[in-house]
């Protein structure tokens, strides 16, 4: 086997530090020594050619060309500002994550951050699910993107590190017993929290959908809820049946005012940004094991499945971008998979 071949060097292009990957340029311009960091070998050599050009020609080049390297801490700060201008909806989740991201990689220069470093960061934290650490890869992935955008970083390291395999995940939907209790709990503890509850089981909402939604997103008239997606600019409209829409008529009677829909009852009719704690407390009382708000949305989507809904349908209502994510549901509807292979039984071969 041919042995790899170095590549030659070039004079004005090194490594600061040997093997880091991140590239220098070193040149003269009236009698002084300039330097910038780079990245990329082949960014670096482009660069000191071009610096060398811009020189010969008498170009005066900006002062600042050797700026201080900026920070994992710099980087995700500048990201959640981002967020907060944008006002994206999924914004207190992306604060929350890369705070923890801040806290323990905030330190670093972000240039000097390798793929392997990151990946063994995540596996450093075993009680996070596959799931939950390709959250906090995206969530750090997009801090790196919108730096690359204003130029701030010669990278995004976290493109090379591999995506955990979240497999099917395990489904847990509320059943019926369940629900009566986990209603009984709430309408005793909390009982301005029904109404939540219900929207949740009549929409399958995520979290961050539901509760960012406000007036402007309901056209009564139509009982349609328009659903800005979290994550990208699209939307969906999703048709309320008359168990959603009696609730958004009873809380429409009751606005304090135009802003968000879910208001807690409370604190001064304040709107509910994280409902977790207090349902967390009732389905402990309720004595329901292994439940989470998220789990009302599967209890949506199965019981969709269950009655019978084809699976083009279910993926729109639940927001599901590729019909392989709905299609974990589709073993809930066995009587549909029966109906659909006894169609052959009628296929005669002659």
């Amino acid at each position: 086997m041919a042995e790899k071949k170095t590549p030659s060097k070039v004079r004005g292009v090194y490594e600061r530090e040997p093997g880091s990957g991140i590239w220098w340029i070193r040149f003269t311009e009236a009698g002084k020594i300039r330097r910038e960091k780079v990245g990329r070998r082949s960014d670096a050599v482009a660069l000191y050619q071009k610096r060398k050009a811009e020189v010969r020609a008498g170009i005066k080049l900006p002062s600042n060309l050797r700026q201080r390297p900026i920070t994992i801490a710099e980087l995700g700060e500048e990201a959640k500002q981002w967020y907060k201008d944008h006002d994206k909806r999924d914004l207190r989740t992306f604060t929350g994550r890369m705070d923890l991201i801040i806290k323990e990689l905030g330190n670093r220069a972000a240039d000097t951050v390798k793929p392997k470093e990151i990946d063994d960061w995540l596996s450093s934290h075993p009680r996070w699910s596959p799931a939950t650490k390709n959250r906090y890869k995206s969530v750090l992935s997009k801090a790196y993107q919108l730096a690359l955008r204003s130029d701030k970083v010669s990278r995004n390291p976290v493109r090379s590190v591999e995506h955990r395999n979240e497999g099917d995940g395990r489904i847990r939907y509320l059943r019926p017993e369940e629900e009566i209790s986990l209603k009984a709990v709430i309408a005793r503890r909390c009982p301005g929290h029904i109404p939540a509850l219900v929207f949740a089981l009549h929409t399958g909402l995520r979290k961050s959908e539901q509760f960012g939604l406000r007036w402007t997103d309901v056209d009564m008239s139509r009982k349609v809820i328009i659903v800005p997606h979290p994550k990208n600019n699209r939307s969906r409209e999703i048709t309320m049946n008359e168990t959603c829409f009696t609730v958004i008529q009873d809380l429409y009677k009751n606005r304090p005012d135009d802003d968000r829909i879910f208001r807690s009852d409370r604190y001064k009719k304040r709107p509910i940004i994280d409902i977790k704690k207090a349902f967390e407390s009732a389905v402990k009382e309720a004595k329901i094991e292994d439940f989470t708000w998220h789990s009302l949305r599967h209890t949506f989507i199965t019981r969709l499945v269950q009655a019978g809904v084809d699976l083009r349908t279910v993926q729109y209502l639940a927001g599901h971008q590729s019909l392989a994510m709905t299609g974990r549901y589709a073993h809930f509807a066995p009587a549909l998979n029966q109906a659909a292979v006894r169609r052959l039984d009628q296929v005669v071969v002659d």
